[in-house]
């Protein structure tokens, strides 16, 4: 079986978070929390990295940090995880929920543009796939409607838009580091800012509140979102890889899409140098009449493992009365029925990718 994904832990990773039991340290403090927050502010240039239990926690702490409240509205793009509308929902706002471009499969201007109104207060411009959203008109839009935009970089860490790293063009943005992300601490996640006051907030809010003058006379409603130092050992492991590991996602996917390159039936989708490949992901043509939950559960049966792409949010029956719809999702609901992706570690050779399109194309 050819696993849909895996992560690259070695040697360096066993012997940090050795380290971190061996020394004791292996709640939410500890000298691994403190480094790898350092080194990842320093990776985007950035002043704050606060450190998370996971990326779906992430995204409702941007969102608090930046003053998101009960009435909000929030507008969030239609093809993405679950993850994003609860988030807005969990900080008591509603979700906005628009299709995405056909190009980049990300929110962009244009579907923004319908959904404003007056309780609008920010964007989360999700950065799928490895692909950055078009984020000028984005950040134009923003300016001119005083909204809030929080970048959610879970599938895109290391990924640049115009030069610059994905995360760093909002006003705050979210990251995980799930086991099937670029780099990775088991669980995980962070959230990344320059502003002061969106840090503090933050702290504040993944820490129960506690007071600064007198520790249990609270002064929120927060919640326990705290990074451990084993998982932070895990992740400063990862961090002196980041660049090697994009050079091999690159890599991957230059022989992915040689494989791909006379397929009729098949597109492999193909991305810029500059932009990192999250999961290697396939459309299938309209000729093939084959939906593609069912041809992933053809390949796992050969032997390859893969997943289909999200469902829409605009269809998942527990949202339905808890967002508002903007306009249709023509192309939401085409990825869903046409994309998968396909084997996505970074150790895959040439002969595992010619089983796996030499298998897909069998089964078309």
């Amino acid at each position: 079986m050819i696993p849909v994904s895996k992560p690259c832990v070695g040697d360096l990773e066993l012997s940090y978070v050795s380290d971190a039991v061996k020394t004791g340290w292996v709640s939410s403090a500890g000298p691994y929390l403190k480094k790898f927050e350092q080194e990842f502010a320093a990776y985007h240039d950035v002043k704050h990295c606060i450190a998370l239990s996971n990326g779906t926690a992430a995204l409702e702490v941007a969102l608090h940090s930046v003053g998101i409240k009960s009435g909000d509205e929030v507008i969030i793009p239609s093809f993405t995880i679950m993850s994003v509308a609860l988030a807005v929902i969990r900080v008591g706002a509603t979700p906005v929920v628009v299709d995405v471009d056909k190009h980049t499969w990300n929110i962009s201007a244009d579907f923004v543009a319908p959904a404003l109104s007056e309780k609008v207060s920010a964007i989360i411009v999700v950065h799928g796939f490895g692909t950055p959203a078009e984020m000028k008109p984005l950040i134009e839009i923003a300016r001119q409607n005083n909204l809030k935009i929080i970048e959610d970089v879970a599938e895109s860490t290391g990924s640049r838009y115009e030069g610059d790293l994905c995360g760093t063009l909002g006003d705050v943005a979210s990251f995980s580091f799930y086991a099937n992300k670029l780099i990775t601490t088991g669980e995980g996640g962070c959230i990344i800012a320059n502003d002061d006051a969106i840090a503090e907030r933050a702290r504040k809010y993944i820490n129960l509140y506690f007071g600064t003058k007198e520790r249990f006379s609270h002064e929120g409603i927060g919640f326990n979102f705290r990074m451990t130092n084993m998982q932070a050992a895990l992740g400063c492991a990862q961090m002196t890889k980041i660049a090697h590991f994009i050079s091999e996602k690159k890599r991957v996917g230059d022989i992915y899409k040689a494989q791909f390159k006379d397929a009729k039936a098949v597109r492999f989708v193909s991305l810029p140098s500059d932009h990192v490949y999250w999961m290697y992901t396939i459309l299938l043509s309209d000729d093939v009449t084959i939906p593609a939950t069912e041809m992933v559960q053809r390949l796992e049966q050969a032997g390859v493992g893969a997943r289909s792409l999200f469902k829409g949010l605009h269809s998942q029956q527990p949202l339905q009365g808890k967002i508002r719809n903007v306009g249709t999702h023509h192309t939401t609901e085409r990825l869903y029925h046409k994309g998968l992706y396909l084997p996505s570690s970074l150790d895959l050779t040439e002969d595992d990718i010619g089983k796996v399109f030499e298998t897909l194309m069998s089964l078309i």
